[in-house]
């Protein structure tokens, strides 16, 4: 039986166990796996405990020392036992994947023998494989998703041994994604997109609000975000927040009805949210980012979202106090954007001290709990097998689409390559 099946214009998985080995994260020392797996997971307490009694959760200690690892299972060893920086944490979990769009391809297409897949391909050879991500899917497994990625669909459907991606999109990000297909590939292509990025150019598309300035122009501006079900600061190692995140933007087109503009943006660097971040800073958010901008109300998680970015831009104002230009739209400045030298966010926004920052951030965890409480106990269906509440399949958990979209992806060094897609229809304002 096929791992995928398609229902309501949606690609969905049938639920399967998945073993995981995780090692211990330096904020879970001390702490004991119920905890962890409650605060930062959203598993109750009941359904960990029934775990742990099964052997479905246990832990190898003293992994990697000299004399091996022992393995640590059952609920009265577990139960108040605190995890130490040897341990390693397995747990088989019953996974009932979200669902994901079922791509682009036609109705013809779906009913083409001849066609293997229902993602868009752009370019294919013996080396590499392009293809325009819908927006939805995330590029590899992460998180609850493993088979609906990109690189599982496409090794199930190519019925390939495996393929590697060069890049990385945002699950809500769609377009132009470039994948190898052999380890001899990846050999050859991943020096481009790791050293010769000076010769790599990447244009984007957004859909923002507001009348975007006519002149092009740069935004210089370190990226950090808050994780909001764990309260705690992205990327971990804020100490050393690298000064230089940096995108150039220019208007392609605004509809003065709406108020609301279409833009090419160019990032120089490739932190993770950078465009989304950049766009939220200077006002003009995307439109329907439910993240950086949440003024949908029938979304669930508004609130989360709206108290997650008031404790972001709150961050951002002291660090703008400190470094004016992190906050203006510049000229475009190649050697500005090359600078390689770090800030302190912690010690610029004293973020671990603020007795009420840190207040926000337990309100928030509290808001996501209940948040994955509420969505599960609105469907009202129990796993036969794994006992937990599930999700409702029938539609995309995470807010599938935002109006974002990597349009085009150039290398001009040797063997250089160029790969494009179509405009998608909402730049047609």
């Amino acid at each position: 039986m096929s791992v995928y099946r398609f229902e309501q214009g949606l690609r969905k998985v049938t639920p399967y166990y998945l073993t995981f080995n995780t090692h211990v994260k330096p904020r879970w020392i001390g702490r004991t796996i119920t905890d962890i797996f409650s605060s930062e997971f959203g598993d109750s307490c009941e359904a960990i405990k029934e775990d742990i009694t099964n052997e479905l959760i246990f832990v190898r200690s003293e992994y990697g020392r000299k004399n091996g690892d022992i393995v640590v299972k059952g609920w009265e060893t577990l139960s108040e036992r605190k995890l130490d920086r040897f341990d390693i944490i397995c747990n088989s979990k019953h996974m009932h994947e979200p669902s994901v769009p079922e791509g682009p391809a036609s109705e013809s297409d779906k009913n083409n023998a001849d066609v293997k897949t229902r993602l868009k391909i752009i370019y294919e050879d013996d080396d590499l494989l392009v293809i325009d991500k819908p927006s939805g899917v995330p590029t590899h497994p992460t998180g609850n998703y493993y088979y609906n990625s990109v690189t599982e669909i496409l090794k199930h459907d190519l019925e390939m041994e495996n393929v590697w991606p060069f890049h990385r999109l945002d699950k809500v990000t769609s377009g132009v994604l470039i994948l190898g297909k052999s380890k001899e590939a990846v050999k050859a292509y991943s020096p481009i997109f790791q050293e010769a990025r000076d010769q790599i150019t990447k244009e984007y598309l957004a859909r923002v609000e507001g009348n975007f300035p006519n002149s092009e122009f740069m935004v210089n501006c370190p990226i950090f975000s808050v994780n909001s079900t764990g309260g705690y600061i992205k990327p971990l190692n804020a100490d050393m927040l690298p000064a230089n995140s940096t995108t150039v933007f220019k208007k392609l087109a605004y509809n003065a009805e709406i108020n609301q503009s279409i833009v090419s943006c160019r990032p120089l660097t490739g932190r993770m949210h950078q465009i989304r971040i950049h766009l939220r800073n200077i006002g003009h958010p995307i439109a329907n980012d439910y993240l950086y901008n949440p003024i949908n109300e029938r979304l669930h998680n508004q609130k989360i979202n709206q108290i997650n970015g008031a404790i972001e831009i709150s961050l951002y104002k002291r660090i703008f106090t400190r470094y004016p230009e992190f906050n203006q739209q510049q000229k475009v400045n190649l050697s500005v954007a090359k600078r390689n030298d770090c800030i302190d966010l912690f010690a610029l926004t004293n973020f671990k001290n603020d007795h009420i920052i840190q207040e926000q951030l337990q309100e928030l965890r509290g808001l996501r709990q209940e948040s994955l409480n509420k969505l599960k106990s609105a469907h009202n269906i129990t796993c036969d097998i794994c006992k937990r509440r599930m999700f409702d399949t029938n539609k995309d958990m995470s807010d599938s689409e935002i109006w974002l979209h990597a349009h085009r992806y150039e290398y001009s060094g040797g063997n250089s390559f160029s790969y494009q897609t179509a405009f998608p229809d909402w730049c047609n304002i």
